[in-house]
């Protein structure tokens, strides 16, 4: 009896935060839905600004640490160090930095905070365990997103304090992303290449956005690997390779209207149709050899979002999905 009203009590609380969530959403006032549009300091071919704007995540007005650091709460009351969250952060801090023109101190200090917590934080495989601090138990405890936001972060403090213990790191990153989800990493080898899983789940699902932030830290050590003049050659076939089956999976998240979030049927929100374009304008511009197949998908979910009707049908649909199956995890 007590284990049903907990259960209930829990589902309860899952239902009124995801409510929440939307109206922040459809109101304009969530920080998890801060438009990321084209990163303003991105230049293809250089370790210099982000590919999407993300200094909106430098906004942070929840609860923090002692040392100043974002916390997330669960359902269940409990706060935690989220690693997306500090790492999206970070690379908010250090656009808004290059903004100043190297000039804001705070925006560096705020920026190599996080950098340190993530050297820190990094465990003996490589990585940063995400699943299991949400309570999640998937085949992996890792997350190709996760993976590759921590390298561009971790790629850039290297090149800003010259410490190899960051270019260390960035490696042993790549390495566990690049390992496959079976053997404990985050992505998934296919005939058409290799899959870089945002949520390593069985059966599989890939999200798009997950995906694509996941190619950011492969490239950005490339970067780095060519800046100090090391052998990065196996990190160059798996971003060609990668980048190849997502151009051949592509077909896989457009829904003929709108463009779907996952592999699995999920719609993309508004937000999420508007980070695809985003995502997708960067990949044309880094990747000139396949701008005009990247361009052609970028333009296509363009339109779809242009259009009334289609948002209209996108955002009931969605409502419809989300309500359906809520997601297990709604984190504050």
């Amino acid at each position: 009896m007590r284990q049903t009203i907990q259960k209930h009590l829990y589902c309860a609380n899952l239902y009124v935060r995801l409510l929440k969530h939307w109206a922040g959403m459809l109101f304009g006032k969530s920080y998890w839905h801060a438009q990321q549009g084209l990163g303003r300091q991105f230049i293809p071919g250089q370790l210099l600004g982000y590919y999407n704007d993300l200094t909106g995540k430098t906004n942070w007005a929840g609860p923090v640490d002692e040392n100043g650091l974002p916390l997330n709460e669960l359902i269940s009351g409990t706060y935690i160090h989220f690693p997306t969250t500090l790492l999206q952060k970070a690379l908010g801090h250090w656009d808004r930095w290059l903004e100043s023109k190297q000039a804001d101190d705070d925006e560096r200090a705020a920026f190599l905070k996080i950098a340190e917590w993530a050297l820190r934080s990094q465990d003996a495989s490589g990585g940063w365990a995400i699943w299991p601090v949400l309570g999640l138990s998937y085949a992996s405890p890792y997350s190709a997103m996760t993976q590759g936001e921590a390298v561009s972060v971790l790629v850039r403090a290297a090149t800003l304090t010259q410490d190899v213990s960051y270019s260390e790191a960035a490696r042993r990153a790549i390495g566990l992303m690049l390992t496959t989800v079976e053997r404990g990493g985050a992505c998934r080898s296919t005939s058409e290449g290799m899959v870089l899983e945002e949520a390593p789940l069985v059966p599989h699902n890939t999200m798009l956005n997950g995906w694509i932030f996941a190619l950011y830290g492969l490239y950005d050590y490339l970067l780095l690997a060519k800046v100090c003049q090391q052998d990065a050659e196996w990190a160059e076939r798996a971003l060609r390779g990668s980048l190849q089956a997502l151009l051949a999976q592509m077909p896989l998240f457009s829904a003929g209207f709108w463009s779907y979030y996952d592999t699995s049927g999920n719609l993309a929100s508004p937000f999420y149709q508007q980070l695809h374009i985003a995502q997708l304008r960067a990949l044309e511009i880094t990747f000139p050899e396949h701008a005009e197949e990247i361009g052609r998908w970028r333009l296509l979910f363009g339109r779809q979002a242009e259009s009334r009707l289609n948002k209209a049908r996108a955002v009931a649909l969605k409502a419809y999905q989300k309500l359906r199956r809520p997601p297990e995890v709604v984190l504050r």
